[in-house]
């Protein structure tokens, strides 16, 4: 499946790069190619994260190939993103096309900005529910989940949340054998 991470200024690393090592490590784990993870950002211009490390994204949003599973990290910058008319109505677009989405942590900005928490459950950051609150009123607020599931819809907690809503939908999509020899491929565990 094509897995799509949106990348932008001060996105906050661990919400895109656990949410890749888990798509990534499900390949390794099964020895056999079960998504094909990438990086997209507006353009393909090196982008910082909100601690400093640089990330050049695979595909810029001209070229990129339509992302089965799009993950929405977080971070101060989705404060930019939601605030970016064309940026979001390409974003709205690419939502509307996948078959699963997530945030992780104040990712959920962007769903709630673009409409898709309206009377949807959702979790995020503990210090974003305000915001989301602000952006989507009718969205409903579940501040002790580490992520929700509306269907095609979810959204995670904040920051090694993302991890964690990720085995949760590998699970969902190739069973629970799939997810457990990812987390131990990753000497992880899944908290729920």
């Amino acid at each position: 499946m094509r897995t799509g991470i949106f990348v932008f200024p001060d996105a906050e690393l661990l919400d895109f790069c656990g949410p890749y090592e888990v798509f990534s490590a499900a390949n390794i784990a099964c020895d056999m190619p079960l998504f094909e993870v990438f990086t997209f950002a507006s353009n393909t211009l090196p982008v910082k994260s909100i601690n400093g490390l640089k990330v050049v994204p695979d595909f810029d949003l001209k070229t990129l190939p339509v992302p089965e599973i799009l993950i929405l990290p977080g971070g101060e910058g989705s404060r930019r993103v939601i605030a970016d008319e064309h940026l979001m109505m390409e974003i709205n677009r690419l939502i509307s096309e996948a078959s699963y989405v997530f945030s992780v942590c104040s990712g959920a900005r962007i769903l709630a900005k673009g409409g898709w928490l309206k009377k949807q459950k959702f979790t995020t950051h503990h210090l974003v529910f305000e915001d989301v609150q602000r952006l989507e009123p009718t969205a409903r607020a579940r501040p002790y989940n580490r992520f929700t599931d509306n269907g095609k819809i979810l959204t995670s907690a904040g920051v090694s949340a993302g991890i964690d809503v990720s085995l949760y939908l590998l699970e969902k999509i190739h069973g629970r054998e799939v997810a457990e020899k990812t987390a131990r491929y990753m000497e992880y565990e899944v908290k729920k």
